[in-house]
């Protein structure tokens, strides 16, 4: 019996045995089988990870990029960055200066101390800065240059050896003291702006904002200019936002010539001096009835009520596409402390708030820069260019370090549209609302401004025009704040920088 046991176990043995291989054997060939398919799902996963990492690695690449282009500069002038505090230990900061050649920041020695020196004390306050409790302006633009000494070798070892301090570089501006000084003395007892430029290059000729400020004394002043509520350190010119007021009538008849080329010169409407639109009662400037008008009619007297029926007829998102094409949406980059203007109007608003945009009420605000930028694209047969403060950077010896190239930053108009409008707005300045900006001199269109900001109506004063003579050109951006009516405050301003940038 212990034998047939003993037998019967080894068949049981050698029966699992079988069993157990051929288990084997099947799961062998069972992984032959599903083996591509398994690595096909090993590649894959492997692959996604791959795309992974190279997506990383290429947005790390961006950024660097990005930094490189744009952020880089912010970081190096930055008045904290550490590598520029040392800089400061061994480098005499170096001049802003004119384009007619004048000192505008300089750094001079008073009792053995290196003191910043503004020869024109207020009347660059803003646009060149200061260099004391932080930086403002062309001061904190500059940073990184005025704190770089390119001078020769040979200097500089000298000067090292004598443990005396390199010169800095000299920032040569687009600034002209002529212009800058007529916008000054004209805007003189008012709170406003003034911004005059080349519309051809983007130069900036004058960038004045009141009220102003020492810059030789910010920090004696300090408390005071930062709580005093007029907002003295605030540059109007490219921070301060305002209704444009009928400025922006000239984007509301470009964008009904454009949607009527066949027949907008068959536009007409009986002006009674005021309307009702949607909830709105509207009334031109002062009650003035203008009577029948045309288009040309309506720019050059300024009629609310003219336009606000026209607006009935425009296709509101082709308005708002044009505005954000004029730069009504955007910040108007110089490179020194800006707003971005705020335009919301969109094809999904209502009747009242088309009404009031097409007037330059409502929500739209802008800066005088950005206002100014428009005509800048009207004047320079529909190419707006790029703005800017810096025409070169020189070493002590003169030598050029760098020097800006003008660029286009976008084209919204047609040469016939800007034809048309030019015409138009030539008869602002001829006979309308802006005569105070007319010369016989010169030639001078443009478009004035009142701009209500509050229930009382109480308006800002605008003008924005261009002048040409002999193939010059100078666009003129004015803003005054509570000036009432722009031809009769903001125009004549105008027309001072114009006569000073001709016959100076």
């Amino acid at each position: 019996m212990s034998v047939l046991r003993q037998k019967k176990k080894q068949e049981n043995e050698n029966t699992e045995k079988k069993s157990i291989l051929q288990r084997i054997l099947q799961g062998i060939q069972q992984s032959i089988k599903e083996g591509p398919k398994k690595k096909r799902k090993a590649n894959r996963q492997i692959l996604q990870i791959t795309y992974i990492f190279v997506g990383l690695f290429l947005v790390l690449i961006g950024y660097i990029i990005y930094f490189v282009a744009v952020d880089s500069r912010d970081v190096i002038t930055d008045s904290h960055n550490r590598r520029i505090q040392e800089m400061a230990k061994n480098v005499v900061r170096g001049k802003i200066i004119s384009s007619d050649g004048n000192i505008l920041a300089q750094t001079i020695t008073e009792n053995g101390e290196e003191i910043r020196d503004y020869p024109y004390n207020r009347m660059f306050a803003h646009v060149v800065g200061y260099n004391d409790k932080g930086k403002s302006g062309l001061e904190s633009k500059c940073n990184f240059d005025l704190l770089t000494s390119n001078a020769n070798l040979l200097s500089q070892i000298t000067s090292s050896l004598r443990g005396e301090k390199s010169q800095g570089d000299n920032v040569y501006t687009t600034l002209d003291t002529r212009v800058q000084e007529a916008a000054y003395n004209a805007l003189q007892g008012e709170k406003g702006a003034v911004v005059a430029m080349d519309p051809e290059t983007g130069a900036i000729y004058a960038m004045v904002s009141k009220p102003d400020f020492r810059p030789g004394m910010v920090s004696e002043n300090w408390e005071e200019l930062n709580t005093d509520e007029d907002s003295l350190l605030l540059n109007r010119a490219t921070q301060g936002l305002y209704p444009p007021g009928s400025t922006f009538k000239v984007v509301t008849a470009l964008e009904y010539m454009r949607e009527h080329p066949d027949d907008y010169q068959d536009f007409t409407y009986n002006c009674t001096g005021h309307t009702k639109i949607g909830t709105l009662d509207i009334q031109c400037y002062g009650g003035a009835v203008h009577g029948n008008v045309d288009l040309e009619g309506a720019i050059e007297n300024s009629c609310n009520t003219a336009f606000v029926h026209l607006a009935e007829e425009l296709d509101k998102d082709k308005l708002a596409s044009l505005a954000d094409d004029l730069m009504f949406n955007s910040r108007i980059s110089l490179g020194i402390q800006s707003t971005s203007s705020r335009f919301t109007f969109n094809g999904d608003s209502g009747t009242n708030e088309l009404a009031q945009t097409a007037i330059g009420q409502g929500k739209t605000l802008v800066t005088p820069l950005q206002n100014a930028m428009v005509m800048c694209a009207i004047a320079n047969d529909g190419v707006m260019m790029q703005p800017y403060l810096v025409d070169q950077v020189r070493n002590v010896d003169g030598g050029v370090i760098r020097e800006t190239e003008t660029q286009e930053l976008a084209q919204p108009l047609e040469k016939e549209e800007c034809d048309t409008l030019k015409t138009m707005l030539r008869k602002v300045v001829t006979s309308g609302t802006g005569t105070k900006a007319y010369s016989s001199d010169y030639t001078v269109y443009g478009k004035t401004g009142s701009a209500e900001y509050n229930d009382e109506k109480d308006s800002h004063a605008w003008f924005i025009g261009c002048a040409e003579k002999d193939g010059k050109k100078i666009v003129v951006s004015v803003l005054v704040e509570d000036g009432g009516s722009g031809g009769s405050t903001a125009a004549p301003i105008a027309d001072k920088v114009f006569e000073t940038f001709f016959n100076s």
